[in-house]
């Protein structure tokens, strides 16, 4: 099990001084957030080439209002974590299109026995993603404008 120490450490960042640095990450399956994400499971989209998450991981949101951003990893001895992110394709034409909004980023795919870990330097921590496809999306929230309407914004942290 990673600790949030080993965690950060694959984004070679160090624990903020106010957080326990052996707490362990539990691996989920189920609904998650993370500041402005949501890690929801979706239905597999069927055969398709994902592409696999390099070493050094991938960068899914940058934090626009802390400029801490949120990385996807893989966990311990899970070579087969992949990622793809909204809107793209991958060569094989065959590829389904995976279903896309404006609030989805991307889905991660982590085979059984695997995990994945979704990183949030000095702010929120990391969360270890069991088996299964998930649906990376941002959050929103309703402000109220100037003439009174409602209006929707995502949630930047």
């Amino acid at each position: 099990m990673h600790t949030y120490s080993t965690a950060l450490g694959l984004i070679g960042a160090t624990v903020p001084g106010h957080l326990v640095a052996d707490a362990g990450v539990p691996v989920l399956t189920g609904p998650q957030a993370q500041g402005d994400l949501l890690v929801l499971p979706v239905a597999d989209p069927g055969p398709r080439r994902w592409p696999v998450i390099p070493a050094a991981g991938v960068q899914v949101v940058h934090g626009e209002a802390t400029g801490n951003t949120h990385w996807l990893h893989r966990g311990f001895d899970s070579p087969g974590v992949s990622w793809c992110r909204r809107g793209e394709r991958t060569d094989e034409p065959d590829d389904p299109a995976l279903p896309a909004d404006e609030l989805t980023v991307g889905y991660v795919q982590v085979p059984a026995g695997q995990s994945a870990l979704l990183i949030h330097t000095d702010e929120h921590g990391a969360n270890g993603i069991g088996p299964g496809t998930y649906a990376i999306r941002r959050k929103r929230q309703a402000t109220l404008t100037f003439t009174g309407r409602s209006a929707t914004e995502l949630v930047c942290d």
